[in-house]
């Protein structure tokens, strides 16, 4: 009988011995799945605060400016301007010539009336 338990003993171990690796080997893919998480949520954190900087935010911009228009900057420039930014400031383009004429209109009649009494 000792032999038996024995022998029982030695294939209990030799069960344990490959559980024991399998239990390793899970504990060890855990470990890397779980930094390899911890990495990825570490990035993604410093990409966000890296985008909400003024610089970032610039960067990014330019990036995707330069990556929809290619190498024709300037007649892309040259269209954004005439298409979008001037139909919307032309009235205000407007106004401030019809103040500024104002002003000079008046500044040549206080400069008559200034000859005049001379």
């Amino acid at each position: 009988m000792a032999q038996n338990e024995t022998s029982s003993s030695w294939t209990q171990w030799e069960e344990d011995d490959s559980g024991n690796r399998n239990m390793a080997a899970g504990a060890i893919l855990a470990s890397a799945v779980a930094a390899g998480v911890i990495a990825y949520v570490l990035r993604r954190a410093r990409q966000e605060e890296e985008e909400r900087t003024p610089s970032g935010l610039a960067g990014k911009a330019f990036e995707r400016t330069r990556d929809m228009v290619g190498d024709e900057r300037v007649e892309a420039g040259r269209d954004f301007l005439v298409k979008k930014v001037m139909p919307e400031f032309k009235p205000a383009l407007l106004a401030i010539l019809e103040e500024v004429e104002d002003a000079v209109e008046s500044a040549f009649r206080r400069a008559e009336k200034a000859i005049k009494n001379l």
